[in-house]
């Protein structure tokens, strides 16, 4: 596949969404230890009301169906992985064309936009025990794939495999922002929340391209 259909990202979305809300008890395990516990809570929350929503309605434009995935769970999320999470579907909007397909040049482009701006939103970089500790991987190894013009199903593969990786590099990271940095040392061990939910959503993608081969 060459160019990815308005209808297939919708699907992607959707399937991300329902692995999001199945993990919601692993999540908030994690953030239970590191964080303040909501993690697993905000993003169940955020991501059935993004279902719900995407359930109810269909798209003609990518531009426009990321767009309402990102206010959708802004609205519904809330808090800071609201912003986080919604921003990483908005923040690239730009790179996206208002018609019903994209291609993989233009994805890539549009997930980096999405990384910068979560960079500049919460002053956060690589290494900090974040959700970009598996997003700036990803979004790595898409422009690579693009770069080669390869097929999506494998790009995005690459893209799960690279955001799987930043989980498990999260691991030995001492947190250095958010509400996990005054767990300190006793951080280390476990992967940062936010990079595992980002590499579900990931896995998702991958998972729903290639469920019709």
């Amino acid at each position: 596949m060459k160019r990815l259909d308005v209808r297939e990202f919708q699907k992607m979305i959707e399937n991300a969404s329902k692995i999001i809300i199945a993990n919601e008890p692993y999540l908030t395990e994690i953030d239970t230890v590191i964080g303040d516990g909501d993690h697993g809570i905000g993003m169940k929350r955020g991501f059935s009301a993004l279902c719900r929503m995407l359930e109810k309605q269909e798209f003609y434009e990518v531009d426009s169906l990321c767009k309402a995935v990102g206010i959708e769970l802004v609205k519904s999320m809330g808090g800071a992985s609201g912003v986080i999470f919604g921003t990483m579907f908005i923040g690239g909007l730009s790179k996206l064309p208002h018609e019903n397909s994209c291609s993989l040049n233009q994805i890539a482009a549009y997930f980096e936009e999405g990384e910068k701006a979560i960079e500049r939103r919460g002053k956060a970089g690589a290494g900090q025990k974040t959700m970009l500790d598996a997003l700036i991987p990803a979004v790595e190894s898409l422009k690579r794939s693009a770069g080669l013009e390869e097929e999506m199903e494998g790009a995005f593969l690459k893209a799960c495999n690279a955001a799987l990786e930043g989980v498990k590099a999260s691991e030995c990271m001492e947190s250095k922002i958010g509400r996990s940095k005054n767990f300190r040392e006793a951080a280390i061990g476990l992967p940062d929340p936010g990079a595992v939910s980002t590499s579900l959503i990931f896995k998702a993608f991958y998972e729903e391209l290639i469920k019709e081969q």
